[in-house]
C-alpha cells in the first residue's frame, strides 16, 4: 500500500496546528505520530481514525452526530438508488486524497463515472476517487482550522459540493469550493445542486431527526 508523504515538522507544536489545533486526546501515539501507513490505519481500533500528516488522528463523533450523518445518508441513498447514480458512504468511507492522506466525510456521494472502470475496485480498501458531495457533520471537538483544511483537500481532489452542519447552532455551510460558501439557517434547504441535481433536504427536517415525533392530541 502507499506510504505517507509528510513535511517532517520539526516541534510538535508545528504537527499540531497542521492538524487544526484538535485535541490531543484525537492524536493516536501508537504507531508514533509521523510514520503511521494506510496498513496502520486498516487496523486501528476503533473509534474511527483518518491518516493526516502519517498520523493516526480519530474522527470527532458522538451519537448525535451520528444519527444526523446517517439521517443524510439515508436520504440520499434513497434519491441515488432509482437511477443507479452512484454510492454513498458512510462516517467510514475513505478517499485517499493529496499528500498521502486519508480522509472520511460524514457521509458521501461518489458517482459512477468518478471511478476509472465505472465501478469500484473489489481489492482496495480505500478509494483514489473524491466524492462529488462530502457532508461534515460537527462534534464539539471540531476546531475550524481542521474543517478548512479538509475542506481544501477535498476539492484540490475534486469535490463538487460540501456541506457543513452545525448540530448546535442549528446552521449550515453550503460550499462550493474550500473558501467559498452559503450558510443557511435552520429554516434553509440544502441542495445537491450540480453535484446531485434535484436533492433537496429542509434542515428543520434533518435536525428534528434526532428527536422523538410530537404526540398527537387525542
Amino acid at each position: 500500500m502507499a506510504t505517507t508523504t509528510n513535511l517532517e515538522p520539526v516541534y510538535f507544536a508545528d504537527l499540531h496546528a497542521r492538524l487544526g489545533g484538535i485535541p490531543l486526546t484525537r492524536i493516536r501515539m501508537n504507531p508514533p505520530p509521523g510514520i503511521a501507513t494506510e496498513e496502520d490505519l486498516l487496523h486501528a481500533p476503533k473509534p474511527i481514525c483518518e491518516l493526516i500528516d502519517g498520523v493516526l488522528v480519530e474522527k470527532a463523533m458522538g451519537n448525535r452526530e451520528s444519527i444526523l450523518a446517517m439521517y443524510i445518508g439515508g436520504l440520499l441513498r434513497n434519491h441515488v438508488e432509482p437511477d443507479k447514480l452512484g454510492v454513498i458512504l458512510g462516517e467510514a468511507g475513505f478517499f485517499r486524497l493529496g499528500g498521502g492522506q486519508l480522509r472520511a466525510p460524514d457521509a458521501s456521494f461518489v458517482p459512477w463515472s468518478s471511478f476509472p472502470n465505472g465501478e469500484p475496485p473489489d481489492d482496495e480498501a480505500f478509494w483514489s476517487v473524491a466524492p462529488a458531495l462530502a457532508v461534515e457533520v460537527l462534534s464539539p471537538t471540531n476546531t475550524t482550522a481542521e474543517i478548512s483544511r479538509k475542506l481544501g483537500e477535498l476539492f484540490t481532489a475534486g469535490c463538487q459540493l460540501a456541506w457543513v452542519i452545525d448540530p448546535d447552532t442549528k446552521t449550515a455551510k453550503v460550499y462550493t469550493s474550500a473558501k467559498k460558501f452559503k450558510e443557511l439557517d435552520k429554516t434553509g434547504t440544502l441542495d445537491g445542486g450540480k453535484a446531485l441535481p434535484g436533492f433537496k433536504l429542509k434542515l428543520a427536517d434533518l435536525f428534528a431527526s434526532t428527536k422523538p415525533p410530537k404526540k398527537k392530541p387525542r
